[in-house]
C-alpha cells in the first residue's frame, strides 16, 4: 500500500554540499518523500539537506532526488526520517483539505 501523499504548497529550503541555498516550494507531500518546484536544476541521485520551516513542527533531513518530472518539478524521497517527523507528514497527508493523491 502507498504512503498518503496530497497536494501542499509550502516553502521548503534545499541545501547542496556546497553553494547556496535553494529556495523551493513543495507541490505534493507525504511521509515518504515530496514533490518540489525549484528555481534551480537538481540531478537525479542527488542528494540534498531539506527543511519545510512552515509545518506545525519543524521537518527537515536528508533526500534523494529520484527524477524531473516536468519542468522545474522534482520528485524527492526522504531518508532516515525520524518516526516523529514521519508521523507528522502521514497526518498532514490525510488531513489536508485537498484530495489524497492515489
Amino acid at each position: 500500500m502507498r504512503a498518503p501523499r496530497a497536494q501542499i504548497n509550502t516553502p521548503c529550503m534545499l541545501r547542496r554540499r556546497t553553494g547556496s541555498p535553494i529556495p523551493a516550494h513543495t507541490v505534493e507531500l507525504g511521509p515518504e518523500g515530496m514533490r518540489v518546484s525549484s528555481p534551480r536544476p537538481l540531478s537525479a541521485d542527488e542528494a540534498v539537506d531539506f527543511d519545510l520551516p512552515g509545518l506545525a513542527m519543524r521537518v527537515g533531513g536528508h533526500a534523494r532526488v529520484l527524477r524531473q518530472q516536468r519542468l522545474n518539478v522534482y520528485v524527492l524521497r526522504f531518508e532516515r526520517l525520524p518516526e516523529p517527523m514521519v508521523r507528522c507528514l502521514h497526518a498532514l497527508a490525510i488531513n489536508s483539505p485537498s484530495p489524497p493523491l492515489d
